[in-house]
């Protein structure tokens, strides 16, 4: 049974405060060596293995100095090379053998941060950088499949320690101050990078390693010669086979969270377009994919609570999956994105979660939440009635935005020229069945009409005066007629009070709503 609990660091203390002085002061004894042209470090090494046979669970800060020590003494045969990644890594399965599984994982940061420096300035190594990643999931997959134990605080030499990973990487200049936290996982999004720095615990840096090696191997699929398909089909196949291989909540929840995020970070090595690609292979990964083994009864024990926030991330990222390829005009994908997560264990697991803390029992069986933007709207009018859900002022403000957003769509006619949608946010104007384009004074006649959805900050809603257009007898100019527009506006104001109204009704409507809030005052008469 796998487990993940965040309180079992009093299981498993930290390193005797005796032993961090020591730590302290070989880590500014080695760079000060190091940049004065020293390549013996035996003095070092001596000291800590003997350390580390010492320790029955040694610290991840020491396996790790002992490691960059040893690295640095060996890898001047073979700088910058598939051979020094391969015996990094080694080095670091051994040193760590004692060690936890969730600190067999974390120690392996600094191999993907070299492998991703190779597949970045050595192209050429990329089929060897592929096969050694590979090795490396497998192992970390091996580790995930043991009982989780241990999930120690960071020590606040933590930072000194990338400096000792980098300090062949170039020399500070008096007075900079580098980030070494994004030059050491570059693979990491700005609030990862935040949350490690912040101080994290050893199972936090687990699933941001896990993150980082998960997208680089997928990175390094693009840019083979296959077609866009075949290619899609391999990033897909690869992402579930290695969520599934994972099972870890902390991997799951940072990837969540990164999907959220306006760009991966990726594109240093994709570019924008493959990024966009990469992205929206991801959201069919993560919401079609079978979500069990996450539930109890898959293998995987986790603390409500943590489950309960999976899941509500998860559910942000399924909206954004659903807006995304709607936006794209993909109605079917979108309907499949819907359809996969009513199926899901997911949301049954959210909301069971919420039942129990609310008392509400078999009631929760009639909720009719079939689609994110319901469940969310539930859950906003539960947290306003007491409960808890959210775990933080912004993820509330995310899911607020989220209901504002499906407030602010409605479908309407778009036009197709040529096969190509023409666009949204356009003024239309009802003509005997057609539509017409209103845009930078010029009237476009549409016949063929599709359907999308419309977002933007004001929406525009027309309609004619008396509903037709009269045609001059004899002549084929159409007649000119007032119409009005309604204008939507969407103010702070507004907002709040439409969201406190959701408490009013069932709060369970799964479809997009557009309620008219327009006064007399927004009204405008323009004559055509």
């Amino acid at each position: 049974m796998i487990q993940s609990n965040s309180n079992s660091s009093a299981n498993n203390p930290k390193p005797p405060d005796t032993y961090q002085p020591m730590l302290t002061e070989s880590v500014q004894r080695f760079l000060s060596e190091y940049r004065n042209g020293a390549t013996d470090f035996s003095n070092f090494t001596s000291i800590f293995s003997r350390l580390l046979q010492t320790l029955p669970d040694p610290p991840l800060e020491f396996v790790w100095f002992y490691s960059a020590v040893t690295f640095h003494s060996t890898k001047f045969d073979s700088p910058n090379s598939i051979s020094a990644s391969k015996d990094l890594f080694q080095l670091l399965v051994s040193c760590s053998a004692s060690c936890k599984p969730v600190t067999r994982i974390s120690v392996l940061a600094p191999v993907i941060y070299e492998l991703f420096r190779l597949a970045f300035d050595r192209k050429e190594l990329k089929k060897e950088v592929e096969s050694l990643l590979e090795g490396i999931v497998s192992y970390i997959s091996i580790c995930c499949g043991m009982e989780a134990e241990g999930n120690d605080d960071l020590s606040s030499r933590f930072v000194d320690l990338l400096r000792v990973w980098m300090v062949d990487r170039g020399r500070e200049e008096e007075g900079e101050k580098r980030d070494y936290l994004k030059v050491f996982f570059p693979i990491a999004s700005e609030e990862v990078r935040k949350m490690i720095g912040g101080g994290c615990r050893v199972w936090y840096l687990a699933g941001v390693v896990m993150c980082q090696a998960f997208l680089l191997r997928l990175c390094l699929k693009f840019g083979a010669e296959i077609s866009k398909l075949e290619l899609e089909k391999d990033v897909h196949d690869c992402a579930v086979q290695m969520i599934t291989g994972f099972r870890n909540f902390y991997f799951l929840d940072i990837l969540f969270r990164m999907l959220l995020e306006p760009v991966l970070p990726i594109t240093s090595l994709l570019g924008h377009g493959n990024e966009i690609l990469l992205r929206e292979i991801l959201y069919d990964a993560v919401i079609t994919m079978d979500h069990t083994f996450l539930c109890p009864q898959g293998g995987i024990l986790l603390p409500g609570k943590q489950l309960k926030d999976l899941a509500l991330t998860w559910s942000f990222v399924a909206d954004n999956a659903i807006w995304s390829v709607r936006e794209n005009g993909n109605q079917t994908k979108a309907i499949s994105y819907i359809n996969a997560f009513s199926e899901s264990c997911l949301p049954s697991q959210l909301i069971n979660w919420v039942t129990s803390q609310t008392g509400m029992g078999d009631k929760a069986r009639s909720l009719n939440v079939s689609t994110p933007v319901a469940l969310i709207k539930w859950l906003l009018i539960i947290e306003d009635q007491g409960v808890r859900i959210f775990e933080c002022d912004i993820s509330k403000v995310y899911a607020k935005a989220v209901l504002c957003k499906s407030r602010a769509e409605y479908e309407i006619p778009v036009v197709k020229t040529n096969g190509k949608i023409l666009g949204q946010n356009f003024v239309y104007m009802v003509h005997e069945g057609r539509e017409a384009k209103k845009a930078d004074g010029d009237l476009e006649m549409i016949d063929s009409m599709d359907t999308v959805p419309l977002t933007a900050p004001c929406l525009m809603k027309s309609t004619p005066t008396d509903g037709v257009r009269k045609r001059k007898e004899g002549s084929n100019v159409e007649e000119e007629i007032p119409v009005k527009f309604v204008k939507y506006h969407f103010h702070e104001n507004l907002v709040r009070e439409k969201l406190l109204s959701l408490a009013k009704d069932d709060g369970l409507s799964s479809g997009s709503e557009v309620d008219n809030p327009a006064s007399d005052e927004d009204m405008k008469d323009v004559e055509q």
